[in-house]
């Protein structure tokens, strides 16, 4: 079952509170993710890789800047599919740009950049290290897309477009930012709990009792994840 959010997600409050969805994101695979119907954005600035393609990040500034001014953040777009690699990758990028400020958000202070999300899920592992590396890094999340623009004085800026889907694991991820905002063009999709490799027919597959132990083992990850990152565990029940 897929549902919608157009909620702003802020920084401590229950998630389940603020995601009004009738199941909950989980493709329970360690190394693949479930494979969703993406929305067809705007023309993103960013190269974007198709939807099953590994995760790519690129960085833009937040503008135009009459409307910004000083206030103008750095945007990590952040598309495609999220695999065991992911988190390495986004703390490579965050270093080779030098993004990473400073561990953590004070309480009362703006995050120092805002990953803008696009993204079919993934592993399971792999999107719990990715979101823990942004909420260690004391950085925002939203859903969308970054769209390059050029201003009258031909200064390029990014703007985040919310034209986009957050599916499965993505979600989880979405959950790491100190500050999560969902505009109203966005969607987080979710589905029933299945094994990334059955996700053509998970309701007639057949689980082993080894699959199984797989199933619980990923879902006593998400659900220690979502407390730690202030969640309600009941996003997960």
């Amino acid at each position: 079952m897929s549902g919608a959010l157009s909620k702003r997600l802020v920084s401590g409050s229950l998630i389940s509170s603020s995601l009004a969805i009738s199941t909950i994101a989980l493709a329970i695979s360690t190394s693949a993710g479930i494979a969703g119907t993406p929305m067809a954005p705007d023309a993103p600035a960013a190269a974007a890789a198709s939807s099953a393609s590994p995760m790519r990040f690129a960085v833009f500034t937040e503008g135009p800047a009459d409307t910004c001014s000083t206030k103008c953040r750095p945007l990590i777009a952040a598309s495609g599919m999220i695999t065991a690699e992911t988190a390495r990758q986004f703390l490579a990028f965050v270093r080779d740009n030098a993004l990473q400020g400073s561990q953590g958000t004070p309480a009362g202070s703006q995050p120092a950049a805002t990953v803008v999300l696009e993204s079919d899920g993934g592993s399971v592992l792999g999107a719990l290290d990715f979101g823990r590396a942004i909420r260690r890094l004391g950085l925002a999340t939203t859903v969308g897309h970054v769209v390059e623009h050029h201003g009258r004085n031909g200064a390029k800026y990014g703007e985040a477009s919310s034209r986009a889907d957050c599916q499965s694991m993505c979600t989880f991820v979405l959950l790491g930012g100190v500050q999560r905002q969902v505009g109203a063009d966005a969607r987080v999709l979710v589905h029933q709990i299945w094994l990334g490799d059955r996700r053509e027919d998970a309701v007639a597959a057949n689980y082993s009792a080894e699959d199984l132990v797989v199933v619980q083992r990923d879902i006593g990850s998400v659900m220690q994840y979502t407390v730690e990152m202030g969640g309600d565990i009941e996003l997960v029940t």
